[in-house]
């Protein structure tokens, strides 16, 4: 099973940029850039990015996003994701950004647009990697703050996949920013959302009543509500589970404890992401294998999932007909 997975062609739907950064590149980039840090060696880094909980977690990927300190920085940051994706046979992918954490800092609004859609066509034309980027309101900071950002984005729109809903979960559901998710569905934008990790599932709810999803971002509490899972059952809305993700934030305190197996039982459309790779110590196959070795889900289970992420993905049918003839013909093999 895991030279299968290892060797399958693969799709992501649920990667955070700077998520992908690895201990070693943040500390290169901080002595490149001049940016001071705590910590006195790569070890001593490495060792913080074990996290006890979400707010260490936070504070560490935002130092990822305080080294960065220019176009190149962040393109490279892609690049990198990029070579991983072709050691782990991922052909198409579609990965979590936001504008506002740079705006902050001083940036110019497009200085992530240019950044990533640069690393997507030099992807593409070296490693034959399709997808894009889907830049997320930060929900903690309210939705006046999202306005903003759709403003700054919306002249960027063409090269944009969706728009979602990420960061801090409890407390701020997609109902308070209702008013801007229609100014995206109005300017022909997709939209997505994190929803039902952290949260129960009243905010799946509301993503789908509020704000119209096209597709959840993790969604495992969907199950503590029936009438919900029968929901997404019949209207096949894709769920991105992440399950080192999961775990690391101790939703479950093992991937025994993983709820994907039943989420497979039930029919609902879910796949397997990794979310923020180096941090969790698991790309997109680790994610799959640890699944695959750890529950009940065996290998039929494994390439349903591989066809649901080919299926939810923003794609073009073309390259989703493209996609799903590759697997299967590497089923077949």
């Amino acid at each position: 099973m895991k030279e299968f997975i290892e060797n399958m062609p693969k799709v992501e739907l649920h990667m955070h940029v700077e998520g992908s950064m690895e201990a070693e590149n943040l500390w290169k980039l901080a002595h490149k850039n001049h940016y001071e840090i705590e910590y006195n060696s790569i070890d001593e880094l490495k060792a913080a990015y074990q996290f006890n909980n979400l707010t260490e977690f936070i504070d560490m990927y935002m130092l990822g996003t305080r080294v960065i300190k220019s176009e190149q920085d962040l393109y490279d940051v892609c690049m990198t994701y990029f070579e991983k994706c072709v050691e782990q046979n991922i052909r198409h992918t579609e990965v979590h950004c936001d504008i506002r954490t740079y705006v902050d800092y001083g940036f110019p609004a497009d200085f992530v647009i240019n950044a990533l859609h640069a690393a997507f066509i030099d992807a593409e034309k070296r490693y034959g990697i399709t997808g894009g980027f889907m830049p997320c309101f930060i929900r903690h900071l309210g939705n006046e703050i999202a306005q903003k950002d759709l403003d700054l984005l919306l002249p960027f729109k063409d090269k944009i996949l969706a728009i979602g809903l990420s960061a801090v979960e409890v407390g701020f559901p997609p109902s308070l920013f209702k008013d801007t998710f229609k100014k995206v569905h109005d300017a022909g934008i997709k939209v997505i959302a994190h929803a039902g990790e952290e949260a129960p599932a009243d905010y799946i709810w509301s993503a789908i009543k509020d704000i119209n999803v096209a597709r959840i971002d993790h969604g495992i509490r969907c199950l503590e509500d029936e009438k919900l899972v029968n929901y997404l059952v019949e209207t096949q809305i894709p769920l991105t589970v992440c399950p080192y993700s999961n775990v690391a934030l101790k939703i479950f305190d093992n991937m025994s404890q993983h709820v994907l197996p039943i989420m497979l039982e039930k029919g609902l459309n879910v796949s397997i992401h990794s979310d923020d790779p180096a941090h969790f110590n698991g790309y997109l196959t680790e994610n799959m294998i640890s699944i695959a070795e750890n529950t009940s889900i065996d290998k039929a289970g494994i390439i349903k999932m591989a066809h649901n992420a080919i299926n939810g993905s923003f794609a073009s049918q073309k390259r989703k007909k493209e996609l799903s003839k590759e697997l299967v013909n590497y089923i077949k093999k």
